[in-house]
């Protein structure tokens, strides 16, 4: 194959995206002088021929143009015209350097789509807007698809009859299910907890009633950013919810959008048996991304340094080093107790925070004893040691908050119980097991 017609299919690109600009003799000579006066690569002279005559070096994508309910999270140059469900402003930071982004949901009339852009925007967008979005691509996160915008994507401003209203789907889901970036969802639940306030909005202030909601499969924080005359005991079902996350963990919000309809007090067991819902395996936490009020059963199979007596910096309560805080330098530390460990249930392993009463409990003694045996032993350590024989390869029923960041999954323990375990009994079950 000769060198023209290696650059053959590319010529043919380059004319396709000039649209009648420049003949292929043209462009053939200009790609010729790009790639070997300039020495630059491929992609760069194709873009710079179609740019110097006078086109869009976009337009050299072959754009999948799609509806919403057609994407699959594999497209790349993906086309929609759609509009804004929502959008909110988010402050990142990339490579140690502050950056803005903007997150939402789009919607045509085959359903609704979380979108992410990652560049500025060129002209304020508000919900309910209509655009054309060019050269995204699609992604998938908790196998559910997700449109991205970056530093090749382009919103243009549609008018309002250009896209059809988009279509609203309810989803009826448990608790336990939900995920990040779900909407348009059916929850049923009792109101375990309610907190009305007020608080500051860039629209001024704005009465928002926050709490917890339960179902038989677990536990949620929510925000109502409406007054639905919500009460404590309640048991509600909220269609058109959507979800948020906050370090990992799934939170319901709604507003006036939704519908809120107070069921049979009966449709849901009571406040004291849904205290106990939330029962959860490591492996669910980490799909899930967090819960509230999480219950697991695990084995502490490493309590680690950091444990025991420690003492932190009475300014910021980080714990310090050799009397010194990371932040504030020298400091007279102001003495704590806590257990720092990792916990696996077979499914999987998490970090846990004990706290100062849990950690009371587990030694049978408080804090004052720990620092007098500290003393007369000379060793701060030795509470440490013997968390460690009281906790390593101890069965044990953990609850409390369990949140995820870049470190992994955390359970911030509210309650610990050593689990009593009927050795015959499990013996049984896993004879029963393994039995041909």
């Amino acid at each position: 194959m000769n060198k023209n017609e290696e650059l053959a299919p590319h010529v043919n690109d380059i004319t396709r995206a000039l649209k009648g600009k420049a003949s292929e003799e043209e462009v053939e000579r200009e790609l010729q002088e790009w790639l070997e006066k300039y020495r630059v690569d491929l992609p760069t002279a194709k873009r710079s021929v179609v740019n110097k005559l006078g086109g869009d070096p976009q337009d050299l994508y072959i754009r999948t143009e799609k509806k919403i309910g057609e994407i699959t999270g594999a497209e790349k140059n993906l086309e929609v015209k759609v509009r804004i469900v929502s959008i909110t402003e988010k402050n990142i930071e990339v490579d140690g350097e502050p950056k803005k982004i903007y997150y939402g949901i789009f919607g045509d009339d085959t359903g609704t789509i979380p979108f992410t852009l990652w560049e500025p925007l060129t002209e304020e967008l508000e919900k309910g807007d209509t655009v054309h979005v060019i050269n995204a691509y699609a992604t998938t996160w908790n196998d559910k698809p997700q449109i991205n915008i970056g530093s090749r994507g382009r919103m243009k401003m549609l008018e309002d009859g250009d896209v059809p209203e988009f279509k609203r789907t309810p989803q009826r889901c448990n608790i336990m299910d939900v995920r990040e970036g779900m909407r348009d969802l059916i929850i049923t639940g009792r109101i375990l907890s309610l907190e009305n306030k007020i608080i500051q909005t860039e629209n001024g202030e704005k009465d928002l009633c926050s709490g917890i909601v339960a179902d038989p499969t677990g536990k949620i924080q929510f925000s109502a950013w409406h007054d639905f005359d919500l009460k404590e005991d309640q048991v509600i079902e909220v269609e058109g919810g959507y979800i948020r996350s906050w370090r990992g963990v799934p939170q319901l919000s709604f507003d006036e959008n939704a519908s809120v309809e107070v069921l049979d007090d009966s449709t849901v067991p009571s406040g004291a048996d849904l205290e106990e819902a939330g029962m959860m395996t490591i492996s669910q936490l980490a799909r899930r991304g967090g819960a509230v009020d999480a219950i697991i059963d695990a084995v502490m199979i490493d309590v680690k340094s950091g444990s025991g007596l420690i003492f932190r910096c009475p300014e910021c309560n980080r714990v310090v080093q050799k009397s010194a805080c990371r932040i504030h330098g020298k400091v007279d530390g102001e003495p704590d107790l806590r257990v720092k460990g990792i916990l696996d249930d077979g499914t999987g392993a998490l970090t846990v925070i004990i706290t100062r009463d849990e950690t009371e409990k587990i030694l049978g003694y408080d804090l004052d004893k720990a620092m007098q045996i500290a003393r007369d032993r000379m060793d701060h350590g030795i509470i440490k040691d013997e968390l460690e024989d009281r906790l390593i390869a101890q069965p044990l029923r953990l609850k409390g908050n369990v949140t995820c960041d870049d470190y992994g999954l955390m359970l911030i323990a509210s309650d610990v119980q050593e689990k009593k375990i009927d050795m015959e009994k499990e013996a049984r079950r896993l004879l029963d097991e393994v039995r041909i």
